[in-house]
């Protein structure tokens, strides 16, 4: 089969500037885990931490305290990826708010225009989102085995369908949450920068002039740093939710199969003695 006919590679220059954004993001995030690493190697544990290393403390113990809480303590360790994934939302939205040129794509039509936040393309919010997705999924194989395939067929296999489609709401209802916040954000500071010159002609020009210098930071500050850390605690507790309701102890399993395996005993019970009534009359 040539795929080149069903799906049309694009060029560099082609790219959504979100997807920029996007990598840009990634990379501050590694260089900043590089730092840190970095950093700890000439630390001293008997010294009282300052300046950069205080500030990664403080947040790292916030993180792990946090995991634990809504985690439990199986999970230990699994704050590093929680960190990371927060790290990737807040700076995506302060990508948007600041406003890189974008000088990557030299024959683009979005050259030297300034970079989105990654999150007003819905491709950048579900590739978080499925990483949430997948994890949480993995995390009930692992625990469950085979026995994690018995929910789509749950109470009765005719519910399968439906088991199958509510499956993917966690996915969706991440991706557009994330979605629909940056893209109102990106619109309405949008209306700001190009709307007030337009709406008290004909000297819209010098009230936009006036105007958006003094509108524009309060419009950045709600929906670029705000509205980003509201997305980054809702986004990353819905992920420490969803992967820990999965988990299940081996004493638990064993405690959930032996009830099972109980109903199944009482429900041939009931049969019996069905039967043994329809005889006796």
């Amino acid at each position: 089969m040539d795929f080149n006919k069903v799906i049309r590679f694009l060029s560099w220059n082609e790219i959504p500037p979100e997807f920029i954004s996007s990598v840009l993001s990634m990379i501050i995030v590694i260089i900043l885990a590089i730092v840190i690493r970095i950093k700890l190697k000439h630390y001293d544990p008997l010294k009282k931490p300052n300046g950069f290393l205080s500030i990664v403390e403080e947040i790292i113990n916030f993180t792990d305290k946090k995991v634990t809480e809504l985690m439990g303590n199986s999970f230990e360790g699994f704050g590093g990826y929680i960190v990371a994934l927060g790290a990737y939302i807040i700076i995506g939205f302060i990508i948007g708010m600041i406003g890189i040129p974008n000088f990557f794509q030299p024959e683009s039509e979005q050259f030297l225009i300034a970079l989105p936040n990654p999150f007003t393309n819905i491709a950048m919010p579900l590739s978080i989102a499925l990483c949430t997705f997948c994890l949480t999924h993995f995390e009930a194989i692992r625990c469950r085995h085979l026995g994690y395939f018995r929910r789509y067929v749950e109470p009765v296999f005719v519910f399968l369908p439906v088991n199958l489609i509510s499956m993917w709401s966690s996915l969706l209802s991440l991706t557009l949450r994330l979605f629909g916040n940056a893209l109102a954000g990106y619109c309405i500071i949008t209306i700001i920068y190009v709307g007030i010159g337009t709406i008290l002609p004909p000297s819209g020009s010098l009230t936009g002039l006036v105007l958006t210098p003094l509108l524009a930071p309060i419009a950045h500050l709600y929906f670029d740093l705000f509205d980003g850390a509201i997305q980054l605690i809702v986004f990353t507790m819905l992920t420490m939710i969803n992967i820990s309701q999965e988990f299940i102890s081996k004493d638990d399993l064993a405690l959930e199969k032996e009830e099972r395996i109980n109903r199944k005993f009482e429900k041939k019970e009931r049969k019996q003695r069905k039967i043994s009534l329809k005889k006796a009359n």
